[in-house]
């Protein structure tokens, strides 16, 4: 092996006066033009162009680095849908072969969407040449257009950076350069890169991406070692046995001339560390023997020393080593439930050496470890040496943290889960006063609102001049998600005036539910911190009419909106922050300098730290006297509204085919 290489390397030599040391790339990024995405998934996706003028868009130009993008900051005025998937490069005449993608990181952490990135980003392309002239506007919803397809690609640094680089060792600095490789046989119309969540979840696995500017290079690769074996992503690898081979880096067609050592960096962390030494690998050393441990993910890449003494950073490769250990396929889930409910935990596991194997759950108030307590099946708990757990007609005491060990001969530990009690945080009847008859918020008027009868005894009546109510300050822990419901009678649009605002400020964590604007549609927006995701429902509120409002939250923040006990409308929005809220209104929104306080009358409010089921907000629904039903969903053909599909149905649907007489439109009458 070592003389062939010499070989190459005489060669490289000899035609290095006739091809000198260049990277034929050509970078192209000045013939795309800069677009991000914007969706609740990664197929169902808006675009619009980053060149929008301030305040509603943030720019990404090519510049070479002279870029104003540093964050997008939206516009919910435009976009209903605060899920922001990545950015790319639309290509109106396309591109193709090798492409080298660079885009500067944005590293910061704000306790929101910004929390920089935990796991590998999605490189994708489209090869639809209608792509090639798609306008990009702002707010356009295409919708399932399927035109993108998820390449393989190779990069230069582990993208694996949460946190931010200047208080957690190993995360790189703002303006990092990442650099991806693809090489894709086809015409490519458009490239984007996703990000990986920042926090958004519920959505999909996918989310906010925090970039500078994206650069596009195609043509020949540049001088980078690449990895031959194990290959990227191998699993089993026997440690044994296992050999660290690489192609030294090319040029031409052979071995770059320029090259003269490798340093290779071997580790569990994915930035690695050099394993060779401070003196480099000959040039014509390709493989290295490491020493491995079993049930073990390492990251690998070489690194090229050049003549002139650049070092040129290899790609990153990672393999899996046999594995020995319980494998945990799904770990238990946080859960909830009310007093008296049974709780359910469950884990997937398989054994990689065929085995048989145990289970074990125990218990730990405080999820710190060190005081957990091994769980015995009897009154309590059943299934607690199975792979599902049952905490058995749920209590107070029972909250805290549950998980599994799983044995083979070997042990693994599962991840804490979260028992959580579901219960009714607060309700506010507004039977005279604003106590709250549940869990101790009561309210504080003010401006002298009227008490008087209302959807159950007697309700709120807020004049939109000076009424509101203030709560006190809690409202800290919705882990498990939260239930808004109320009844309304609003009797003016005025400008997002809210139902209820649980916050510590304005853009400081707020749980709001509101009017949008001064539409007539229904808002439930969640802040983390101090960006906000809203889910909107079209047309739900009517004045001076009452009506039940409802707003359930998941622990992934998918949302569901409803009126009248139906299901009306769904999103996702942030999962709220745990932590205490000072600034609390029934009435009032915390933006008061612009935004109208409530008027009309409210009655029935109700918090709950959990989501309602359908049914437990049709129960809600029928508890006034005057209502006999709920119908949980619109039936398709029900055009009497009474839920069922009946003879009166059929009824006015036959009467509409006799009101059409089609000449040339549908005549209904005869002058």
């Amino acid at each position: 092996m070592r003389s062939v290489f010499n070989i190459l390397l005489c060669l490289s030599a000899l035609l290095f006066c006739l091809y000198p040391h260049t990277i034929h790339a050509e970078e192209i990024t000045g013939n795309g033009i800069p677009f991000m995405t914007i969706s609740p998934n990664i197929y169902d996706t808006s675009y619009f162009a980053t060149g929008g003028p301030d305040p509603d868009y943030n720019r990404m130009i090519d510049g070479n680095n002279a870029t104003t993008h540093d964050t997008w900051e939206g516009d919910n005025g435009i976009v209903s849908l605060w899920l922001f998937d990545g950015f790319g490069l639309q290509f109106p005449s396309g591109i193709s072969g090798v492409q080298r993608l660079e885009w500067d990181l944005q590293v910061f952490d704000d306790g929101g969407w910004y929390n920089t990135l935990n796991e590998p980003v999605i490189v994708q392309v489209t090869t639809d040449a209608a792509f090639a002239g798609y306008v990009l506007t702002p707010g356009t919803y295409p919708g399932e257009d399927g035109i993108w397809m998820t390449v393989p690609y190779t990069n230069n640094y582990p993208i694996d950076v949460s946190g931010t680089w200047f208080d957690n060792p190993g995360v790189p600095a703002d303006s990092t350069s990442f650099v991806f490789e693809i090489d894709f046989p086809d015409t490519i119309y458009g490239i984007r890169i996703i990000g990986d969540g920042g926090g958004i979840a519920g959505a999909d696995s996918t989310g906010f991406v925090a970039a500078e500017e994206l650069r596009v290079f195609t043509g020949d690769s540049t001088t980078r070692a690449t990895g031959i074996s194990p290959a990227n992503g191998s699993i089993g690898v026997v440690v044994d046995t296992a050999t660290l081979t690489w192609m030294p880096a090319q040029e031409g067609g052979t071995v770059d001339p320029n090259v003269v050592g490798h340093f290779v960096y071997l580790g569990t962390d994915p930035n690695g560390v050099r394993v060779t030494g401070s003196a480099p690998l000959p040039v014509g050393t390709v493989s290295f023997g490491p020493t491995l441990d079993k049930d073990t993910i390492y990251y690998w890449h070489v690194d090229e020393l050049l003549d002139d003494g650049t070092v040129i950073k290899g790609y990153v490769y990672s393999f899996q080593t046999e594995l020995t250990l319980p494998v945990i396929n799904i770990q238990p889930a946080d859960t909830f439930a009310a007093a008296g409910n049974d709780a359910v935990f469950s884990v997937a596991a398989t054994d990689p050496l065929g085995g048989t194997l145990s289970y074990q759950w125990y218990y730990d108030a405080d999820g710190f470890g060190g005081g957990e307590v091994l769980l015995m099946d009897g009154p309590d708990y059943s299934g607690t040496a199975t792979e599902e757990l049952t905490v058995i007609a749920m209590e107070s005491y029972d909250q805290g943290y549950y998980f599994c060990v799983v044995d083979n001969g070997s042990s693994m530990t599962t991840d804490m889960a979260r028992l959580i009690e579901g219960r009714l945080i607060a309700h506010w009847t507004m039977d005279g006063d604003p106590n709250d008859k549940a869990d101790g918020y009561a309210g504080v008027e003010t401006g002298g609102p009227v008490y008087e009868p209302g959807k159950l005894d007697e309700s709120i009546r807020l004049d939109g001049v000076d009424d509101f109510v203030t709560l006190p300050g809690g409202f800290d822990d919705f882990s498990a998600g939260l239930t808004i419901t109320l009844w309304a009678r609003p009797t003016s649009t005025g400008n997002w005036a809210r139902f209820i605002d649980l916050a510590n400020g304005s853009a400081s964590d707020n749980i709001l539910f509101a009017r949008g604007g001064t539409t007539n549609d229904l808002v439930l927006e969640i802040y983390n911190g101090g960006t906000g995701g809203a889910v909107w429902g079209a047309g739900l509120l009517e004045l001076n009419v009452w009506q039940m409002l409802t707003g359930t939250v998941d622990s992934d923040g998918r949302v569901t909106l409803y009126k009248n006990g139906v299901q009306a409308a769904t999103g996702v929005t942030n999962k709220p922050n745990i932590l205490y809220r000072s600034s609390n209104f029934i009435g009032r929104s915390n933006w008061f300098e612009f935004d109208a306080l409530y008027a009309g009358s409210m009655d029935d409010i109700r918090l709950y730290n959990y989501p309602l089921t359908a049914q437990e907000v049709a129960d809600l629904y029928i508890l006034p006297d005057d209502i006999d039903y709920a119908c949980i969903q619109p039936i398709q053909f029900d055009l009497d509204g009474n839920c069922r599909i009946d003879l009166n149905d059929f009824a006015i649907l036959a009467e509409r085919w006799m009101q059409c007489g089609r000449y040339p439109t549908c005549i209904t009458e005869i002058p």
